[in-house]
């Protein structure tokens, strides 16, 4: 017969919280509050300067797919100072595009200039809530057709 044997660890995240000192939960929220605004113009010309890449690639005829895939998931990484997270779906989706049309063996170039188009009105505007599902709601669209010819 087996003898169960039970173990306690103790990490060392519940080591940390037991410790005197430390600071209050509004108090860090604050601070990570005051150090998200101090990065969002950082991260706002991160965002420009990849769509300005990806621009730059799609120009190109014959672009390779895979560098603007690379390009919009660095977009994603710095859309976290958003409140809004339409900018960091539209990306995605672009990825998702660009995912399903490689699989399917066919380029879709008009697609992703619909979705990079779709990016730069959701970049730096003021299109409120509506507007912006509008656009997300276009862009799946635009993706789930890959969805709908792999099931006909």
């Amino acid at each position: 017969m087996s003898v169960v044997r039970k173990f306690h660890v103790t990490t060392n995240l519940s080591k940390l919280i037991k410790a005197p000192g430390g600071m209050y939960v509004p108090e860090a929220l604050k601070r990570g509050d005051a150090a998200v605004e101090a990065s969002r113009e950082t991260c706002l010309t991160e965002v420009d300067q990849a769509l300005d890449a990806m621009e730059a690639m799609v120009a190109t005829p014959g672009f390779d797919p895979e560098a603007v895939y690379q390009q919009s998931a660095r977009l994603i990484t710095f859309c976290g100072v958003f409140a809004d997270d339409s900018l960091a779906t539209a990306a995605r989706s672009l990825c998702e595009l660009l995912d399903r049309s490689g699989e399917a063996g066919r380029r879709d170039d008009r697609g992703v200039q619909v979705h990079l188009s779709s990016l730069r009105l959701l970049h730096r505007t003021e299109a409120d809530a509506a507007t912006r599902q509008a656009i997300l709601a276009g862009l799946a669209q635009v993706v789930d057709r890959y969805e709908r010819d792999a099931n006909a």
